[in-house]
């Protein structure tokens, strides 16, 4: 599908997608930036990595496709920083999973260049943090959604959907401030809850926890997601996942009024409801 692809970033999704890429042949050769040595290293002597780079403009100067796999608070510095690099007619996509605005900051650096951004947002990924943790089957079959602008070359944008629907992702395509609204729903307040929940169990002792049965594990697991990473995401989406949050707010006050009126009725309706979304959920999978 492709001549030269660039990782930049090679941590648990990218060194995923750099797998799946190389098990399904989508690229002759893979070329991968890591900020440390260590990990060049380490990318150097896996079969998925063809080149390792230390110097970013270098890995990309070539490669028809480039993947930005980084926070998403340094996706624009680098784009920055390899735009002048790039090759004409090169597409450029990134993973954040926060969209309006990188895809504005992109298209505004990129404007009259011969290279297309195309903003990805492939959900995939785990509790766990780094390469050690990646399998090219973490991609697969899972949602990747792409927010394209209305001057997104099309032919590009459908370069760019073949590859993922290559790799076995159920693609699609909406607008960046619908994609941020949607996933402060459907992701970044899921993360909130979690890592809440937990943390308002501090003043147990570790002990108590070999009581705990699999809701507290399930509820609790994506807390477990790296701080560091997450502190970004949810800071670069705060207005949108303020607004997720209001109607929790309401469910939440709901269900504390009816347990301390005893009003069966009405915690009885928001378990139903919550069964019902759970069951659409399963359902949608």
């Amino acid at each position: 599908m492709f001549e030269n692809i660039s990782i930049i970033g090679p941590g648990l999704l990218g060194s995923s997608i750099a797998m799946a890429v190389k098990e399904r042949q989508l690229a002759k050769h893979i070329h991968v930036w890591a900020r440390s040595e260590s990990s060049r290293r380490t990318c150097s002597e896996t079969s998925w990595c063809d080149s390792a780079h230390e110097n970013l403009e270098a890995s990309v100067e070539i490669s028809d496709l480039i993947i930005i796999c980084v926070p998403v608070d340094i996706i624009i510095p680098i784009f920055s920083k390899i735009l002048k690099t790039l090759k004409a007619e090169a597409i450029v996509t990134d993973v954040g999973s926060v969209k309006g605005a990188i895809c504005d900051a992109a298209n505004t650096l990129s404007k009259g260049s011969p290279i297309h951004f195309i903003g990805s947002h492939p959900m995939a990924g785990s509790e766990k943090k780094g390469m050690a943790y990646a399998y090219p089957e973490l991609v697969n079959k899972a949602p990747c959604i792409l927010t394209p602008s209305p001057e997104t070359d099309t032919h590009a944008l459908k370069k760019l959907l073949n590859f993922w629907d290559a790799l076995g992702m159920k693609t699609t395509c909406m607008n960046a401030c619908s994609h941020d609204a949607l996933v402060a729903k459907i992701s970044h307040l899921p993360h909130i809850l979690s890592s809440t929940l937990a943390a308002s169990l501090k003043d147990l002792d570790s002990n108590d926890f070999k009581h705990a049965g699999g809701g507290l594990k399930d509820t609790t697991r994506i807390a477990g997601g790296s701080p560091e990473i997450w502190e970004s995401i949810l800071l670069e989406n705060s207005n949108k996942i303020l607004k997720s949050l209001e109607p929790f707010e309401t469910a939440l006050n709901q269900l504390k009024t009816s347990l301390e009126k005893k009003d069966s009725k009405v915690l009885r309706k928001i378990l139903l409801e919550g069964q019902a979304v759970r069951k659409g959920i399963e359902d949608a999978q």
